[in-house]
């Protein structure tokens, strides 16, 4: 065997390489859905969306065109008021007062004892004559004292009531029917709560035939 050479170096010896350990298996889990993700949420999601995207073009285009947007929003509430007022004859968050509403509305009252009671509250002599134009008795209901005394124009009244007391009806369809009158005085007259009684007398077609009026009195309630 040949022995190296004195000049030539000796073989490096290498350290074993140690086996790298096999990696771990790592198992998968699914990712958590969103509250988004749901079934539920994405159908509310595609109802809801193009109501939003409608509302932010609309936002979008009333702010760059103002005072087209005025002039569209008057006309729309001017119909609303016309539209309201040809149907029912009444304006919109104005409606009838609670004492033309009980006159009106009470199916018991002859039409002509309603327009009477209700011209008188207004101070319409006009209709008051051509109303009880039919009256039997010898002495004619005197209107204009009626007006001057008790309407709400004329004489500065306030009607807060009107009720029914009675009615009868005779064998021969003649009806007797007895209204109580409530309303306030104005304050040049004292003021104050006054009670009035009514008595109306009428055909069986509902024509005034008589009417009396009880004096009135201060309420005590």
């Amino acid at each position: 065997m040949l022995s190296p050479s004195p000049t030539q170096p000796p073989p490096v010896q290498t350290a074993p390489v140690p086996a790298l350990p096999e990696p771990k298996q790592v198992k998968l889990t699914p990712a958590r859905r969103r509250a988004g993700q749901a079934p539920l949420a994405r159908a509310i999601k595609a109802i809801f969306r193009p109501i939003l995207k409608l509302l932010y073009y609309i936002i979008r285009w009333i702010r760059a065109h103002k005072l087209a947007t005025l002039l569209a929003i008057l006309l729309l509430v001017g119909s609303i008021f016309l539209t309201s007022y040809f149907v029912t004859k009444t304006m919109p968050f104005f409606g009838p007062d609670q004492v033309e509403k009980s006159v009106k509305g009470n199916p018991q009252l002859s039409p002509d004892v309603k327009a009477w009671i209700l011209a008188l509250r207004s101070g319409d002599v006009g209709t008051m004559k051509a109303l009880d134009k039919g009256v039997i008795t010898t002495q004619p209901p005197d209107d204009a004292s009626y007006v001057l005394e008790f309407s709400e124009q004329q004489a500065q009244t306030k009607w807060t009531a009107v009720k029914l007391l009675g009615i009868n009806t005779s064998t021969d369809g003649v009806v007797e029917t007895f209204l109580e009158v409530d309303f306030t005085a104005p304050a040049s007259a004292g003021g104050g709560n006054i009670v009035t009684f009514w008595h109306f007398t009428t055909a069986p077609s509902g024509r005034i035939l008589a009417l009396n009026f009880d004096t009135g009195r201060q309420s005590i309630r």
